[in-house]
């Protein structure tokens, strides 16, 4: 069965009573179809895309509501996100164009992917992220949604309804940068995401996450860093400390030990360019 609700009140109470699999943009849960339906023929659909609720994508005086069935496409290119450069960057990476209008912003967050594109620049801004029910609704951190690969905080009665991205990241300098081996088309080998704020190389603080290098993005609270001066020496030392706490694993495209040395260079690469961008500026 498939179903298609026309709003948020309607899709909350189909998935309490009949228990259906989420479907948005699809570009996950689709592949290997076959395989799929014949694993659970008599599996039940429910199909978000199109209700309103969830397409909202506004700035507010506290910061930028971003709906569940809000595309990659749609944030990249729409004026509301001009502020979020990192998020910008994710977007235009998560594969080609025909995925871009199709992956969401929830979608990315409930796939539970380590390699996940999008989730990394929303973690390191310390986005909050809304679940809904049909009894009610809650709130979690981004960075405690996802609790390892394929699995997550989520309820059977619950969906992901927004993100919310908090103004003080809206604006400052930052970054994404990731390692693949053939552009957008290909997973994540080691992705960042890093935000700064402060004028010139001391920097008021500094948030860092880094993604496809553990089971879990890794953000660390770098209080300790607040009014760091991001001298080069001090890059170094941050690049080492995120690559002691990214586990990362091998597979056919790249070893453990390799990804680890790439979460130092692309920490590294991230935090200079945002030092040079800032120091052209003064």
């Amino acid at each position: 069965m498939w179903y298609r609700p026309d709003n948020l009140k309607q899709a909350l109470a189909l998935l309490a009573e009949e228990q259906p699999t989420i479907v948005c943009g699809g570009t996950d849960l689709f592949v290997n179809w076959e395989a799929r339906k014949k694993q659970s023929p008599t599996r039940s659909w429910l199909d978000i895309q199109h209700i309103p609720e969830l397409q909202r994508l506004e700035q507010t005086a506290e910061g930028i509501e971003i709906g569940a069935a809000v595309t990659a496409a749609e944030l990249w290119q729409s004026p509301v996100t001009e502020g979020l450069a990192a998020l910008r960057e994710a977007c235009q990476v998560v594969g080609g164009w025909q995925i871009q209008n199709r992956a969401s912003i929830g979608g990315n967050f409930a796939n539970a992917s380590p390699a996940a594109d999008m989730i990394v620049p929303l973690i390191a801004y310390g986005a909050v992220l809304t679940l809904a029910s049909r009894t009610g609704t809650r709130k979690v951190a981004a960075a405690d949604f996802v609790t390892g690969p394929k699995t997550t905080v989520l309820q059977d009665d619950e969906m992901i309804t927004s993100v919310f991205i908090p103004h003080e990241v809206v604006g400052v300098p930052q970054t994404f940068l990731r390692h693949d081996q053939r552009g957008g088309t290909d997973i994540s080998l080691v992705s960042v995401a890093t935000v700064v704020k402060g004028a010139g190389a001391e920097k008021e603080w500094i948030k860092i996450a880094v993604g496809a290098a553990n089971t879990t993005v890794v953000a660390l609270s770098n209080d300790e860093l607040n009014g760091t001066e991001l001298t080069e020496e001090a890059i170094a030392g941050i690049a080492r400390l995120y690559a002691n706490e990214c586990q990362p694993i091998s597979d056919v495209r790249a070893s453990a030990e390799y990804r680890k040395e790439m979460v130092k260079v692309f920490v590294k690469k991230a935090l200079m360019k945002l030092t040079a961008k800032a120091g052209r500026e003064s």
